[in-house]
């Protein structure tokens, strides 16, 4: 069985963001945002932005509230079903009840998210560097035409040993911190994270798909 995530209200506690993380809702966390000159995305995405409805659904928040910044109309639970089938072959991509007992990979969600008409640019960490990644981060927060996903390993932040995917929504070059919009928002609020820190997140393995 399974429970959707009900909040009431503000009846709930976010977890301690360990240090050097930062709130956005913080006195600090406020002032960097207004300083950042890499935000473009973050207005469209946060009038878009979906909490993840399942403890496994941070892919699917992340990829619905992408996609509805585009203008799409979609649901976490019509994810699935939505699209053109034809991009991949069906059986190559994980339907709602996988994904309900074991989450998604990058792979998966870059499938699913192609369904949907939208083109999909798929990098690894491993492959990359944090100045290239940098240069990326700070390329598509400029406009409004492209959104970023990432997907990264929540132990390295100090956080609960597991793989996590949400949406970014602004950098400060000044301080070289980017804005995650954690899709578990009845756990975080949306966190600033210095850039090096979190491409260290990301450079890491996935147990499910190694």
């Amino acid at each position: 069985m399974w429970y959707p995530f009900v909040s009431q209200g503000k009846n709930f506690t976010w977890l301690v963001l360990n240090s050097p993380l930062l709130s956005l809702t913080s006195i600090e966390g406020k002032r960097l945002y207004d300083a950042a000159d890499s935000k473009a995305d973050y207005e469209v995405l946060k009038s878009s932005f979906e909490s993840q409805s399942l403890v496994s659904f941070c892919g699917v928040a992340s990829g619905v509230s992408v996609l509805k910044a585009f203008g799409a109309d979609v649901s976490q639970f019509d994810f699935f079903t939505q699209g053109d089938a034809s991009v991949q072959e069906e059986s190559t991509l994980p339907g709602m009840f996988k994904v309900m007992f074991s989450g998604m990979t990058l792979s998966e969600l870059t499938g699913l998210l192609q369904r949907h008409e939208v083109r999909v640019d798929r990098f690894y960490a491993s492959e990359s560097s944090v100045d290239v990644f940098r240069a990326t981060v700070e390329s598509n927060l400029k406009t409004e035409e492209n959104h970023m996903i990432v997907n990264y390993q929540r132990e390295v932040l100090g956080q609960k040993k597991v793989g996590h995917l949400s949406p970014v929504g602004a950098y400060d070059h000044a301080t070289d911190a980017i804005l995650i919009l954690d899709t578990a928002s009845h756990k975080y609020p949306f966190t600033w994270v210095p850039l090096p820190l979190l491409f260290d997140a990301m450079n890491t393995v996935d147990q499910s798909s190694g």
